[in-house]
């Protein structure tokens, strides 16, 4: 149908809201990160890879969210280690959930510093949870209020499946030491999402390529990052 084909913007509000109850549960995530960093003539390579599963429970309003388990390793230039993280294993999020599927962390861990410079683990909840789809007929798209492109696929087993697109442009100054730096961020995300209507998420599989190019007290460095993510709920 015409109509089912149309690209549709989506006012703010459109989206249902997901709820505390709705995301209680289980998880399991894998992340595996490239990172290929330039300074001058000099490159570097890195490769991350993170497993874990989080348990999350329903409290009025809000969520609290637990690793329960995490495994992380590291490469560079060709050499893999293990990451010691027992110190974050049972670490604590609480999270407050807003319309629209907005989430907001209100508690975190604090990570060492040896665990957070491979992966910052207190920032995992941050972009956890996918957005919640848009209102949309089977083969339908829409542009929601963060620039997201949205398509309902077909559904599969009386399950709703969505892909979406974004990209992200953002140049920081800030000063350090009285050094300037410049930032200059831009990204592009494809998600494909499984959905159910009373559930909610129930997988999703994100790839998000990032380019980064700071600059200070005259050198130039350039990273580029490749990360695949793969998200789903067990329980």
């Amino acid at each position: 149908m015409l109509v089912a084909a149309l690209v549709v913007a989506i006012r703010p509000g459109a989206a249902p809201a997901q709820s505390p109850a709705r995301l209680a549960g289980t998880y399991t995530e894998s992340i595996h990160s490239e990172i290929v960093t330039q300074t001058g003539a000099s490159e570097r390579h890195r490769s991350v890879v993170r497993t874990a599963q989080f348990g999350v429970a329903s409290r009025s309003d809000t969520s609290v969210v637990t690793a329960d388990t995490i495994h992380l390793t590291e490469s560079v230039d060709g050499v893999r280690h293990t990451v010691d993280v027992d110190a974050v294993i049972g670490a604590r999020w609480k999270l407050l959930l807003h319309l629209r599927a907005r989430v907001t962390v209100i508690e975190r861990p604090v990570v060492p510093v040896h665990i957070a410079d491979v992966s910052d683990i207190g920032t995992a909840m941050d972009d956890f949870f996918p957005a919640a789809p848009p209102r949309l007929a089977i083969g339908a798209g829409a542009t929601d209020s963060a620039g997201r492109k949205w398509r309902r696929l077909t559904d599969s087993v009386g399950i709703e499946r969505y892909h979406y697109a974004g990209v992200r442009r953002e140049t920081t100054h800030t000063s350090s030491d009285s050094v300037p730096v410049e930032s200059a961020e831009a990204g592009a995300e494809d998600t494909e999402l499984a959905w159910s209507a009373t559930r909610g998420p129930l997988a999703w599989t994100r790839h998000i390529q990032t380019g980064v190019t700071t600059r200070f007290a005259g050198r130039t460095v350039r990273a580029q990052v490749d990360q695949r993510i793969a998200v789903r709920r067990t329980a």
